[in-house]
């Protein structure tokens, strides 16, 4: 019996061993399996961590783009408006002093200087037409008289600030000599200037560059 007793004892001694050594190597499994858990878990984390931070990195761009943007079109918009009041003023000044010479007694004079260095660049032809605005078709035989030897008609012209247009239609040339071109191109000019582009005014015929007021 003792000897029996003895490997019973050996046989216990060794069914406990294996089994704490499978358990051991359960533990160690389990406990790999759970870091590696741990380990994708992190790994997914931080993923989506930096995929949001980089959405809303992406964002905050977006809406500071935009603001950024319509904050420069607020002042593009308010320098263009200014600069259109200023244009605006310029050229009330330039009329009102336009029409303080037309009502002037040197205006008549001043026309007929324009129409007889007009009638110069047009040699040899006798079917001139002289286009005046309306408020100074009364000055047409006055101006006549600065062509003595010529012949010459007096018609209405598209012509608002004054000056005058000298056509032929023999030699088919027109030459300009009204105000109103002389202002259209210092309105050019002063959008060009101040890098502003003004509304165009009514289309005017093409005509050819004579002698300017």
């Amino acid at each position: 019996m003792p000897e029996l007793s003895k490997k019973l004892d050996r046989f216990t001694s060794l069914l406990l061993s294996q089994a704490s050594a499978e358990t051991e190597q359960t533990m160690e499994a389990l406990k790999a399996k759970h870091d590696a858990a741990l380990s994708a878990a992190e790994d997914q984390v931080l993923l989506e961590a930096y995929g949001y931070i980089h959405r809303e990195v992406a964002r905050i761009r977006t809406e500071q783009g935009r603001k950024v943007s319509r904050r420069l079109l607020e002042n593009k918009q308010a320098l263009y408006r200014r600069r259109e009041a200023i244009a605006g003023e310029v050229f009330a000044l330039v009329r009102e002093r336009v029409a303080a010479f037309t009502a002037s007694p040197e205006y008549p004079r001043q026309l007929a200087a324009l129409l007889t260095e007009a009638a110069d660049q047009l040699p040899g032809a006798e079917d001139l037409i002289l286009y005046l605005r309306p408020e100074d078709l009364p000055l047409a035989d006055r101006l006549r008289e600065a062509l003595p030897s010529r012949s010459l008609q007096v018609r209405e012209g598209e012509l608002r600030l004054g000056g005058l247009i000298l056509g032929s239609q023999s030699l088919r040339r027109r030459l300009d000599a009204s105000y109103d071109t002389a202002a259209e191109e210092l309105r050019g000019h002063f959008a060009s200037l101040v890098g502003l582009s003004l509304a165009d005014g009514p289309d005017a015929d093409t005509v050819e560059g004579g002698a300017q007021a």
